[in-house]
């Protein structure tokens, strides 16, 4: 099943996902899902227990200019969309802001490792869901979630009680 969702992009970010897939030949899509990947790999970077959601800015902070912005339209599998539902309650980011982080901060490397053939796995598929996981319990009929993003080092301990 797929989700048909906007999100609002700064032109810079969609600047560089347009020359991204012009130099490698690969789907804007598919390098931003890489780029997310990228970024869930240093959660611990990101990662904040509290504050408000953090929003783009609206305007440059040295030339107070409006910072342009455009909607752009995604097709996205409700996994995908519940993986970055996910990235935005955890890094509390709104999903446009996180998305313009791993854009910014990874998409220059992706394209490197591309042209380069180098080999690296971060590179091997798309699939954003490595060990990925959600589950759903009941506590005292409180409805509780677990999410994995990875393997623990001791996969016995997610199993005791």
């Amino acid at each position: 099943m797929y989700i048909d969702t906007t999100y609002v992009m700064c032109e810079d970010v969609i600047m560089l996902l347009a020359e991204a897939e012009e130099k490698t030949k690969r789907p804007q899509e598919e390098l931003l899902v890489i780029a997310m990947r990228m970024m869930l790999k240093d959660s611990d970077t990101y990662f904040r227990m509290d504050g408000r959601i953090e929003y783009q800015k609206r305007e440059d902070k040295e030339t107070g200019e409006k910072i342009k912005k455009h909607r752009v339209k995604m097709r996205l599998t409700c996994r995908e969309y519940d993986y970055y539902q996910d990235m935005r309650k955890l890094f509390r980011r709104s999903i446009s802001l996180v998305m313009a982080i791993a854009v910014r901060t990874y998409l220059a490397i992706i394209v490197e490792a591309i042209v380069n053939k180098t080999e690296w796995t971060v590179l091997a598929d798309t699939y954003p869901f490595e060990n990925y996981a959600i589950s759903i319990n009941r506590i005292c009929y409180a409805p509780t979630f677990r999410i994995w993003w990875g393997l623990p080092a001791n996969l016995e301990l997610l199993f005791k009680k």
